[in-house]
């Protein structure tokens, strides 16, 4: 229905047990749907391939503006597949990727995206296992990237040298209005490293 209809602009799936198979199906849809501008996959056991199919189809989908993936099952090599997608998607301004697994490696390869990027201004990465590595990346990316507003992170084991890591960018990036960083453990050290940072 969505490969024809041109009326839809939101659509919630949000716990349906789609998987990816389902997840596939309607990648198919959003590469040549024209209005949908808001799609929730979330709690939808969508793994790592159902992630690459979704990929695909944002590289020539020219709406979606925002997409969650809330999951379980998203690990490094989804987030790979996401990240190559960012690199040319020129739309997507929202991704929502809290409570997978992408790890310091996928962190990495959606960092190399934000490098490239110039749309996204949200980036939701709470609790997927991201340590020292993965924000040090990010960090990086933050350098360079002129778009992101929001960074989450809360829920992660960012210790007191990935909170260095994210205090170096700070001090020269000029588009970042929100980084959050709760429940990690960064420690008081980690703390220094930021407060001098907004100094």
């Amino acid at each position: 229905a969505m490969k024809v209809n041109t009326t839809l602009t939101q659509m919630n799936l949000w716990h349906n047990d789609i998987g990816d198979i389902g997840a596939a199906s309607l990648a198919e849809a959003i590469k040549v749907n024209t209005t949908l501008t808001q799609l929730d996959l979330s709690r939808n056991n969508i793994g790592d391939a159902g992630a690459a199919s979704i990929a695909e189809a944002i590289k020539f989908n020219t709406t979606l503006t925002q997409l969650r993936l809330q999951n379980y099952h998203i690990g490094a090599a989804g987030a790979a597949s996401l990240a190559e997608a960012m690199k040319v998607n020129t739309t997507m301004l929202q991704l929502d990727l809290y409570d997978n697994n992408i790890g310091d490696a996928g962190a990495a390869s959606l960092a190399e995206a934000m490098k490239v990027n110039t749309a996204l201004t949200q980036l939701d990465l709470r609790s997927n296992g991201i340590g020292t590595a993965g924000a040090a990346s990010l960090a990086e990316a933050m350098k360079v990237n002129t778009t992101l507003t929001q960074l989450c992170m809360q829920n992660n084991y960012i210790c007191a040298a990935g909170a260095a890591s994210l205090a170096e960018a700070m001090k020269v990036n000029t588009t970042l209005t929100q980084l959050t960083l709760q429940n990690n453990s960064i420690g008081a050290t980690g703390a220094a490293f930021l407060a001098e940072a907004m100094k």
